[in-house]
């Protein structure tokens, strides 16, 4: 009797395995199926190469830099939109960009980042130096002589020389 359950037990076994293959192999045959509908949804347009996405990042990169030195005062709004990026994302790159050295400055309430190059950093240092003590408010007032908030002349000269070209 002990043997004959044990052969019932075991063919048990083997029959609810067997059907665990069964269902797996008809899940799997499911999913490949629907893996074949979808596929044939999807084109490649574009193909890339690492090299090019990585020159591409560093021109973007420098562009940004370039970006807002040039205009001293940028509204990150329009910083983002400028470079087809999220506000967060401006404001997550430009805090490594400071950390690693590239850009100085000060990202105020109002949603704007002032650029301060190192030369103006330095003459607010000397002021500071050659004053001792010094108000925070007496420093905002004096900073305006020391930090230029008005775009570079050069460049709004280049910008309008390519003005020029382009309607020529």
């Amino acid at each position: 009797m002990r043997r004959l359950k044990d052969e019932e037990r075991e063919a048990q076994e083997r029959m609810l395995e067997e059907e665990a293959k069964a269902r797996k192999a008809k899940e799997e045959e499911a999913a490949a199926l629907e893996f074949d509908k979808w596929k044939g949804e999807f084109s490649v347009d574009d193909e890339g190469t690492l090299e090019d996405v990585q020159e591409k990042t560093e021109d973007l990169l420098s562009n940004f830099v370039e970006y807002i030195k040039k205009h001293k005062c940028v509204p990150l709004e329009d910083l983002a939109a400028e470079f087809k990026l999220r506000t967060q994302e401006c404001i997550n790159r430009i805090t490594s960009l400071e950390s690693m050295g590239r850009l100085s400055g000060v990202m105020d309430d109002r949603g704007k980042f002032i650029y301060i190059s190192q030369e103006e950093m330095k003459a607010v240092a000397d002021y500071i130096k050659r004053q001792g003590r010094v108000s925070i408010s007496h420093l905002a007032s004096k900073s305006n002589q020391f930090i230029d908030l008005e775009p570079k002349v050069e460049y709004t000269e280049d910008i309008s020389n390519v003005e020029e070209i382009t309607v020529s």
